[in-house]
């Protein structure tokens, strides 16, 4: 019969910036894409942003993948359901390790935001479980919620962010059930989540989130 091992090694992650972290800077925006993008495809959703107020910083997930054959561009993804703990260790390890790197927190007058689309959704829920970071604004596009982790211990936390979920109403992925439950489970915690509904699909509405810019954050 075959043994299964584990060894952990070194993987170079890639991330993507847009504009300048300074003493200046009034946002710090740490953005995580979906399965099957790419961090400098991403990253380009935020350029509208004004480079002298807001910091962006996009990692890429690790796992690259050619998502319909080997002609095509490769893409990313965070996780799969295969020996998905580890790679749930894998990426939080390496968040970490760029939250460092770049100091991101360092400003303390800075607005810290963490913005996860689709996967990055529970991507990012995994990695607050974890280690609870600085944060202000939680924005969740078109993702799902995990339901297999524990939060009790994040209570406070939560209760203290300020969080927006954005959902299209012709999604293909989170129908509107799904989000229901979803949505129920993080109510139960402490987390309360204004909800935007808007028209269209699984993607990043631009004009949805230059909206919620102008009117949530001072410019």
């Amino acid at each position: 019969m075959a043994a299964h091992y584990k060894i952990r090694t070194e993987k170079t992650g890639h991330y993507f910036t847009h504009g300048s972290l300074t003493d200046t800077t009034r946002y710090v925006w740490v953005c995580l894409h979906g399965y099957g993008q790419l961090g400098k495809y991403f990253v380009q959703r935020f350029e509208f942003l004004d480079p002298a107020l807001h910091y962006v910083v996009v990692p890429e997930a690790l796992n690259r993948f050619y998502f319909e054959g080997v002609n095509e561009k490769p893409v990313a993804s965070w996780m799969t359901k295969e020996d998905r703990l580890d790679e749930i260790a894998d990426y939080v390890i390496y968040l970490e390790l760029l939250r460092q790197k770049v100091g991101w927190e360092r400003n303390a007058n800075a607005k810290i935001i963490y913005f996860g689309f689709s996967q990055g959704v529970t991507t990012i829920f995994r990695w607050i479980q974890n280690v609870a970071p600085r944060l202000d604004y939680l924005l969740l596009w078109a993702g799902g919620f995990p339901d297999d982790i524990l939060f009790e211990h994040r209570r406070a936390y939560l209760k203290q962010l300020t969080c927006h979920y954005f959902l299209g109403d012709a999604d293909p992925y989170i129908k509107p059930g799904m989000f229901v439950d979803h949505k129920n489970l993080i109510d139960g915690l402490g987390l309360d989540i204004q909800v935007t509904h808007y028209k269209g699909d699984h993607r990043v509405d631009p004009d949805i989130l230059s909206k919620w810019v102008n009117e949530n954050l001072q410019a």
